[in-house]
């Protein structure tokens, strides 16, 4: 018995010392952790209360089983990533860790795998890099595991195959590459997996349809995989969420998806699939979205999907479909969202389309679709989107939608409808947009129009309208662009069109409008396109019209206009200006914007007249007969030999004194102040070092000093204007002119250097560099919303002093984020150091030569016409906030040909509501925004990137309407 009892209490101590090693194991560990990550913005450690004198159990973020032993461990900021049951759940329990405004940072530590009790692991929404650290095979006891949108790189690991309790696995919005290993088909137990977001290749292993379990698969955005969808996913009879989208899928659907009985999203979107949608999906009984848009697609649909019942989201636009739309799409009870535009449809839409009671968005723009709109789409008043652009229907626009007062935008565009507009269509309380131009709509505008914040845009060009202008147009208070052109309109413009004070575009050409123009129209300060062309108007241009600062182009051409032009339009900064065919008179105003309008602006309007014009150049007819030739030709060619010969002498003597001047001077600089300086030339050269190099560009070298009394500068040098620049082409009249701006948002140029051969511009210091290095570098992560906002809202502030304040007014032409420049306190400057870009002092537009700007930048106008005003800057800046929004270059990261305007772009066009888009495009590392903010930015942006100059708001207005309340555009 003696051996017995000693057994026993040895047993006890054998435990005893392993479950205190284990302890001692998991504090050593998390003490590890804490040393590895840290907070990204104080540079300190984010977990303050890992104290090893407590108990590591008390530790935020952590978890204990009654052992004491470490089972969770919890350090996202945002709560588990789709937890799929209440067991799952269960394990993540605790309140999310909350560092000040920021998240951690650093590397994962291999130690981290000596939690060997560890059951959930989330650690995502932080900025982790590195490589994922070997080890993680010995935690057997994990279930969750959640790494998502972090920086981490290298491949997925393959290890995590071993973890046979692993129901979560979340490995998304990272850094990964290669493919998917094999080995994560033995995880049988797994129920959600997702690797979205990542530079995965390579095929998609079939053997994963062997997961029984697998509830959720997210494998789309930025993979490339080779190959289509593996036959095998059939077999993931569990499958409720499958998720490929764009990630470069090819091939046919499988069939076998049609198994999927439990599946109810489907994203296929965005790939390359081919071949006939197949009949079996119908299978998918329990499904409610279908996705299949941007593929390549073709034939019908599948009469067999009456069966999905439950159908609420329908997708299968940019694909080659055709045939009709059947009418078992009208039959789905809960279909909410239709669209199949860009497409090959037929035939005509089915009569019970709508009358299920749920329709909200339908769109079926860019078809071959004919017939009647159906009358019941509003039925249940939840119609919001009706866009039926570019297709042949016929028929009058049904009289119902005027009281369907969900609806929120109308296009109706490019069809062949007839009849009137309904009767309360311009009122309805929501709409935003109403656009029904090239149509044969006839009868006269709704004389009662009720007051509207919302109605934005105003389309019914090349119509039949006749009648005069309601004065109730006035109400329209929120129009941005109203268009009335080529319809048959009568009458005077009416005064009360001033109440539309956010009027930017106003087109009433083409119509038979007679009277005066109103003088009161100078009230919509806003205008910046007014085109009334083509009428029967009559009287003189308003005296107050150069007061429309912004405006860009004035059309008057082919009316009955007189009296004189007034003189101050010679200030305006126009890029398109036609008072041709019209009787006005009088000397033409010169000078500023009028001299680069050539004679066809101003043609057929005989009594006018200009120095530049034929009726201004007088013609001698009673000349004497010798007057006509005052030297012989024996006479000229003598004095034409004479002085070439003397301009020969004179330029060989002028050229040895200036080679002898510049021997002797081109080694002494001058400095020119533009600021209280306590250096000089000499301090300033003793910086031109090789290791003093903070950026290189085209234009010149930057250099970072210091000067003796302390001052930090940048110095750009430039070349001068010795022996190999024939003229200066401006550069002392801007040197001149910068080193007069005074704005707080505009960097500093405190003096030049300059000598022959050489030019140092010397600027203030900007500690924290330029906008896209900051945003697109490794210390991208550092910008939180506010911040981004700030610097959007301080830029701004700086274009509009350069275009609307500053004397003379200043184009940028090469606006983007690293010539916004970021002080100690991350305040935005603009800067610029491409300045032989500049334009000529008086800030024109103008014609180059040549396109300038940087490559992603620049504005189509600029690009196509050469031609280039401030609304080219305001084009850079709107890309400069898509930077902002997304964290990506405005070029480089969407395949060739395609920069992060047309890519955002495509995006929009493809969302079903705005807020998916927008919250979808949102930079990964901001984990923590407003997003009614960013939505407010995403729309200004927008506005600023319109194909058409015209549309885009000036400088001024982007100011206004980024301080602003949430703007009324929708996306």
């Amino acid at each position: 018995m003696k051996p017995t009892i000693w057994f026993l209490p040895s047993v006890f101590v054998f435990f005893a010392v392993a479950i205190i090693s284990s302890l001692a194991d998991d504090l050593s560990v998390l003490l590890k952790l804490k040393t590895s990550l840290v907070n990204r913005s104080v540079g300190g450690s984010g977990l303050d209360d890992w104290d090893p004198s407590a108990s590591h159990c008390n530790f935020t973020g952590v978890t204990c089983d009654q052992g004491y032993r470490v089972i969770a461990l919890n350090l996202t900021r945002v709560p588990l990533f789709g937890s799929l049951s209440a067991e799952i759940a269960s394990l993540d329990h605790l309140a999310s860790l909350v560092l000040a405004e920021d998240n951690l940072t650093g590397k994962i530590p291999p130690e981290i795998s000596n939690l060997t009790s560890l059951r959930c692991l989330n650690l995502s929404n932080n900025n982790l890099s590195g490589r994922f650290p070997p080890g993680f095979g010995r935690l057997s006891e994990l279930e969750v595991l959640d790494v998502y949108n972090n920086n981490l790189t290298g491949p997925l690991p393959v290890e995590l195959g071993v973890l046979r309790r692993l129901r979560l696995l979340h490995l998304g919005g990272n850094y990964f590459n290669g493919s998917i290993p094999m080995e994560y088909s033995n995880i049988l137990s797994l129920e959600y997996l997702a690797l979205t977001g990542d530079s995965l290749s390579g095929r998609i292993p079939p053997e994963l349809g062997r997961l029984q379990n697998l509830q959720q698969l997210y494998l789309g955005y930025y993979n490339t995989f080779q190959g289509g969808i593996p036959q095998e996913f059939g077999n993931l009879s569990r499958l409720v969420r499958l998720d490929m989208g764009e990630c470069n899928l090819s091939g046919e659907i499988p069939t076998s998806l049609g198994r999927l009985k439990s599946l109810d999203t489907l994203f296929l979107q965005f790939n390359n699939l081919s071949g006939l949608i197949p009949p079996e999906l119908s299978g998918m009984t329990s499904l409610k979205s279908l996705d299949l848009s941007n593929n390549h697609l073709t034939g019908g649909i599948p009469e067999s999907f009456s069966a999905l019942q439950q159908l609420t989201l329908f997708n299968l636009f940019r694909n080659q479909l055709f045939g009709s739309v059947p009418a078992l799409v009208a039959e789905l009870p809960a279909l909410e969202v239709l669209q199949l535009w860009e497409n090959n449809f037929t035939g005509e839409l089915p009569e019970d389309l709508g009358k299920n009671g749920r329709l909200v968005l339908l769109d079926l723009t860019t078809n071959r679709l004919t017939g009647l709109i159906p009358t019941g789409l509003c039925t249940g008043g939840r119609l919001q989107k009706l866009i039926l652009l570019d297709n042949f229907f016929f028929g009058p626009i049904p009289e119902s939608l005027g009281d369907c007062k969900s609806l929120t935008r109308v296009r109706l565009a490019r069809n062949y409808l007839n009849g009137s507009i309904p009767a309360g269509f311009l009122s309805l309380p929501n709409v935003d947009m109403v656009e029904l131009s090239d149509n044969y709509i006839t009868g006269s505008l709704p004389s009662e129009i009720s007051p509207s914040t919302n109605l934005g845009w105003l389309i019914l060009s090349r119509n039949g309208l006749s009648g005069s202008i309601p004065a109730g147009i006035g109400n329209l208070i929120g129009l941005h662009t109203l268009l009335l052109d080529g319809n048959r309109l009568t009458g005077s413009i009416p005064p009360e069109i001033t109440g539309m004070k956010q009027l930017s575009v106003l087109n009433l050409s083409h119509n038979e409008l007679s009277g005066d123009i109103p003088s009161s129209i100078v009230l919509c300060k806003s205008l910046g396109t007014i085109d009334l062309s083509e009428n029967n108007l009559s009287g003189g241009l308003p005296i107050d019209l150069p007061n429309l600062s912004i405006l860009n182009n004035l059309n008057v051409s082919h009316n009955l206009l007189s009296g004189q032009i007034p003189s101050e339009m010679n200030r305006m900064s126009l890029t398109l200006l036609d008072l041709s065919f019209n009787n006005f008179s009088g000397e033409l105003p010169t000078g500023g914007e009028l001299d680069f309008f050539n004679q066809s602006s101003f043609a057929a309007n005989p009594h006018l007249c200009s120095p530049r014009l034929a009726a201004c150049i007088p013609i001698a007819t009673d000349a004497p007969t010798g007057s006509k030739q005052l030297l012989s030709p024996q006479k000229l060619r003598l004095a034409i030999g004479f002085l070439v010969f003397l301009v020969i002498a004179v330029a060989l003597w002028l050229g040895r004194a200036c080679w002898i001047r510049r021997c002797r001077h081109s080694q002494e600089w001058k400095l020119t102040p533009f600021h209280r300086l306590d250096f000089t030339c000499r301090d300033v050269l003793e910086c031109l070092k090789e290791d003093m190099v903070i950026g290189k560009g085209g234009a010149g070298t930057v250099y970072r000093g210091t000067m003796p009394c302390g001052t930090e500068v940048a110095i750009k040098k430039l070349p001068g204007m010795g022996k190999n620049n024939r003229n200066d082409h401006g550069f002392s009249a801007e040197i001149r002119t910068l080193g007069r701006i005074r704005h707080r948002n505009i960097v500093r140029l405190l003096g030049c250097c300059s000598n022959a051969e050489t030019n140092l511009l010397v600027y203030e210091y900007m500690p924290n560099g330029s906008l896209g290095d900051f945003l697109h570098g490794k210390k991208g992560e550092h910008l939180r919303w506010e911040m981004r906002y700030k610097i959007a809202v301080e830029a701004a502030r700086g274009l509009c002093y350069l275009h609307h304040d500053c004397s003379p007014l200043i184009v940028h032409r090469d606006v983007k984020s690293n010539n916004i420049l970021l002080d100690s306190d991350f305040e935005a400057h603009v800067a610029d150091f491409g300045l032989a870009k500049f334009l000529r002092d008086t800030g024109a537009s103008e014609c180059m030569s040549s396109v300038a700007g940087s490559y992603g930048y620049i504005a189509p106008e600029y690009a196509y016409t050469l031609r280039v005003d401030e609304k080219s800057d305001v084009y850079s800046f709107g890309v400069v906030l898509l930077e902002l929004i997304t964290g990506r270059k405005p070029v480089g990261e969407f395949g060739e040909g395609v920069d992060i305007v047309r890519w955002v772009g495509k995006m929009v066009s493809s969302s079903v509501e705005p807020a998916t888009v927008v919250a979808s495009l949102v930079d990964s590392r901001l984990s923590d925004y407003p997003l009614e903010s960013v939505k407010h930015m995403f729309n200004v942006a927008m506005r600023c990137v319109e194909e058409e100059s015209s549309k885009r708001p000036t400088m001024r207005e982007v100011v206004h309407m980024l301080n602003g309340p949430a703007s009324l555009l929708i996306i």
